[in-house]
């Protein structure tokens, strides 16, 4: 039994002729016949009827012709993932991202997929979501790993994890201290009892934590800083407290720099994917969604 028998039994049942079959796959009438006698020979039995110069499926060939339509649709999908690799053996990626995201999440996926595909170049740009957004409709990064909600409607937008702020600050700082003697949650309102060190107004997490603000009436006093590595150095050295994503921290904490405070008020933020509606992704950065997904669950 070999592609070309099963490929031609299909063609005969689909059409219900050897002749039509066979001008569809380019052979000649006796040849394809020869395939089909072949195929039953071996399986030991007919898989076609002939009456009044029709062609009918046996009992057996309808069972032949299950097993056959779905061995021939997964050589064609072993066909489209070769051809889709090959396309890859050469390209870039073009990614749009968050500091956060960037620096925290995305190093070792980068890694694994330059392992794999050497010769395709990845270029990370780092800017706010909003940033990001624009850069996507203007055609320079192929996709988008934003902070969510972004509204836009030529953008689709796809959830791909829940991610997790925590409070940080030094580890002798009374907050810490607070948490450690478990004295009870810590509040919103102790975010204005203290500097709060924040990424700069533009970002979708600063306008979220501002917004969270209002509804709680605090009014805490803000240090605007320009990036999370500038912020957790500030907090360690004991210039103030900060609210941050707790991938971004986990080194420094384990390390005994800072202390991480998880607290239930603070609603858990949706990292998501944004795509130009109706845009085309090349097989690279498809792949890289492929792998981005599976992986990025486990990060955050």
């Amino acid at each position: 039994m070999d592609f070309t028998q099963l490929q031609g039994f299909v063609q005969v049942a689909q059409e219900g002729s050897f002749t039509r079959a066979a001008e569809k796959l380019y052979l000649t009438q006796p040849a394809l016949s020869l395939q089909i006698k072949a195929l039953e020979t071996e399986l030991g039995m007919p898989l076609f009827e002939r009456r009044n110069r029709q062609v009918y499926l046996t009992e057996a060939g309808r069972m032949v012709l299950e097993r056959a339509q779905e061995i021939l649709s997964k050589v064609e999908q072993i066909r489209e993932q070769v051809a889709a690799y090959q396309g890859m053996q050469r390209g870039r990626v073009q990614i749009g991202t968050s500091d956060t995201t960037c620096l925290y999440v995305l190093p070792a996926l980068v890694q694994t997929f330059r392992s794999q595909f050497p010769n395709i170049d990845i270029h990370l740009t780092n800017k706010p979501s909003g940033e990001v957004a624009s850069l996507l409709k203007d055609g320079v990064v192929d996709f988008g790993i934003v902070t969510l909600p972004l509204v836009d409607a030529n953008l689709e937008t796809q959830r791909l994890a829940w991610r997790e702020d925590v409070i940080i600050c030094h580890p002798r700082h009374p907050l810490a201290e607070r948490s450690q003697a478990e004295q009870g949650e810590v509040l919103p309102a102790a975010l204005g009892e203290y500097m709060l060190l924040l990424l700069e107004e533009g970002s979708t997490s600063r306008s979220l934590l501002n917004q969270l603000f209002v509804e709680t009436g605090i009014a805490p006093q803000v240090m605007d800083l320009g990036s999370i590595e500038v912020i957790k150095r500030y907090v360690e050295i004991n210039l103030g407290i900060s609210i941050v994503p707790k991938v971004a921290v986990m080194e420094e904490v384990q390390a005994g720099r800072l202390h991480a405070i998880s607290v239930p008020w603070l609603p858990l933020r949706a990292v998501g994917l944004i795509l130009r509606r109706g845009g085309y992704l090349s097989p690279a950065s498809r792949m890289f969604l492929t792998m981005l997904q599976s992986e990025l669950k486990d990060m955050l």
